[in-house]
């Protein structure tokens, strides 16, 4: 296990690295992440103009997009583009050579992007939060753990979704076209786009039920402290549920897509 945790440690200095050389991806991911303060300027342009949308305040858009801000930046992960890259240009030979699965050196690269983040989330949120002094986050310690706890799933979620539809590289070159089509879908029902609690009910209870909100809308509403406990228990259990479903999916088509697979490197 110690040789094990070595191995991550150094796999995820490698991506340090690769994140501080790398000026284009962190100023991609630096506009990522302005995006969700930008719906909450939409929202706030509603609230002005026609009053409280389902008895939400100002106070509570501008909380919930400084959350879904950081859940975004640290649930998001881009596997499945590095898996498409590898298994069609045959790099994926070369890691399979090394004696661990191919599965910890995409995992151990987002958590060194995961690490890098904060450098770039701390001075935007301080900022707004600096600007927005009505917003509190007044949760009590059960929940600041539960949105900690949230966080990691939701991470570890996204993480075996990508890597379930990366599989299908293995039969099709449009594995990336398909998981973008998925997410696209997903960002409107994960709380992205808009919080679900202003959705109506048959789509708000639809939305509960699926993936998506675990990576978004649920950790973020348990940190503006809009769920009680057995809706947080019931987020989890559904979080659960698609985590090994998940999981099982990319391991089977992980299994069968080796049987195909016949590159040689590059």
């Amino acid at each position: 296990m110690l040789e094990f945790m070595r191995v991550y440690y150094i796999l995820s200095k490698v991506a340090w690295a690769k994140a501080l050389e790398n000026r284009s991806q962190v100023i991609i991911r630096m506009l990522s992440t302005v995006f969700p303060l930008l719906m909450m300027v939409v929202w706030l342009t509603v609230v002005n103009q026609v009053g409280p949308a389902a008895n939400w305040q100002r106070s509570d858009f501008i909380a919930y997009y400084i959350g879904a801000t950081l859940v975004y930046r640290f649930t998001f992960t881009f596997v499945v583009w590095e898996w498409d890259r590898d298994i069609r240009t045959g790099d994926l030979s070369f890691k399979l050579l090394k004696p661990i699965d191919p599965f910890h050196y995409f995992l151990s690269e987002q958590i060194g992007w995961k690490l890098f983040d904060p450098l770039l989330l701390v001075p935007v949120v301080a900022l707004f939060v600096w600007v927005s002094p009505e917003v509190h986050y007044m949760i009590g310690l059960g929940k600041w753990i539960a949105f900690f706890i949230s966080i990691i799933v939701g991470f570890a979620l996204s993480m075996l979704m990508s890597c379930a539809f990366a599989m299908s590289a293995f039969w099709s070159t449009q594995s990336s076209s398909l998981y973008n089509l998925w997410y696209g879908v997903g960002q409107f029902l994960s709380g992205f786009i808009a919080p679900l609690p202003l959705f109506p009910e048959n789509i708000r209870s639809i939305a509960n039920l699926l993936p998506f909100r675990g990576l978004i809308g649920f950790p973020t509403e348990i940190l503006i402290g809009k769920l009680s406990w057995p809706e947080i228990w019931l987020g989890f259990r559904v979080i659960g549920f698609w985590i090994i479903a998940f999981f099982i999916i990319y391991r089977l088509l992980w299994r069968y897509g080796l049987k195909k697979y016949e590159a040689v490197g590059s």
